[in-house]
């Protein structure tokens, strides 16, 4: 069932755990994810992101999604993650995501305030909600010591633009890790007592089991998940492939599913959302 991103994270706010937002850039990716959020019985987020709009049109990708969140007996918010400008944002809600991200924070703080209230202005009037970054989650091997999401920021950012979501910089980092990110699970906890709304990890992948259950504890709603789908659908062609070099293009397609059902239903278990729809 499609949902807005509210409905699924009110419930993972109340009841302390987290829910994936899975960033599918193909029909495969789509299919496994639904079949491991249908299999577990967890709610599930489908995302795009602007960066990836080049291998993935938001145009030809919204459909899918949407048709694929109708479908499905769990609760699905379709989702633009990273969106780069109010334009994007706006063209994603024409298309029908009941959520969208918008992405101000390379900006200053008070521009940031202003772009991310105009899209949660027009998001509102459609029915859509709205997620907005504070501070900056950097790109692995890069310094974070000084981007970190500031509390009392937080306050006013939050009171300023009426976001539903807040996306926050605690040393968390896109990409694939060359090291274990060292998070700031005190700095997390706080900006959650100071605000009480969901709270969203972006660069998820990499992280250790142990940070993500500090993660959800300290308010954490929402997790984001890119890079760990894209590897494990690579590794599992590549050792099917070593087996079989003539294998057939639709045999490979059922790889794909089963590779993005696996990584999908770890990342459920992990987040603690299974078993959370009747």
């Amino acid at each position: 069932m499609l949902v807005t991103l509210s409905e699924i994270l009110r419930d993972a706010n109340e009841r302390h755990y987290a829910v994936g937002a899975f960033n599918c850039l193909s029909l495969e990716n789509v299919m496994g994810a639904l079949e491991a959020a249908e299999e577990l019985r967890s709610p599930i987020i489908l995302q795009l992101a602007e960066v990836q709009f080049p291998e993935a049109p938001m145009e030809l990708m919204a459909p899918l999604y949407l048709e694929a969140a109708r479908r499905s007996s769990v609760p699905v918010c379709v989702h633009l993650d990273h969106g780069q400008s109010v334009e994007t944002c706006v063209r994603a809600i024409r298309l029908g995501f009941t959520s969208v991200m918008f992405d101000g924070a390379a900006l200053p703080f008070e521009e940031n305030v202003a772009a991310s209230g105009l899209v949660t202005r027009i998001a509102k009037a459609a029915g859509v909600d709205v997620e907005a970054e504070l501070g900056k989650v950097g790109n692995s091997g890069v310094d974070t010591a000084d981007v970190f999401t500031d509390v009392d920021e937080s306050v006013r950012f939050v009171q300023q633009t009426g976001i539903d979501a807040l996306a926050v910089a605690i040393g968390n980092l896109h990409g694939h890790y060359v090291h274990t990110p060292q998070l700031n699970i005190a700095r997390l906890i706080e900006i959650h007592e100071a605000n009480r709304l969901p709270l969203v990890l972006h660069g998820g992948s990499g992280t250790s089991e142990a940070d993500f259950k500090a993660c959800i504890r300290g308010g954490i709603c929402k997790i984001n998940v890119a890079t760990a789908i894209q590897r494990g659908i690579m590794k599992r062609i590549t050792e099917r492939l070593a087996q079989k070099p003539d294998e057939d293009y639709i045999s490979l397609k059922q790889v794909m599913i089963d590779a993005s059902r696996e990584v999908v239903a770890d990342h459920i278990r992990l987040f603690e959302s299974n078993r959370r729809v009747q």
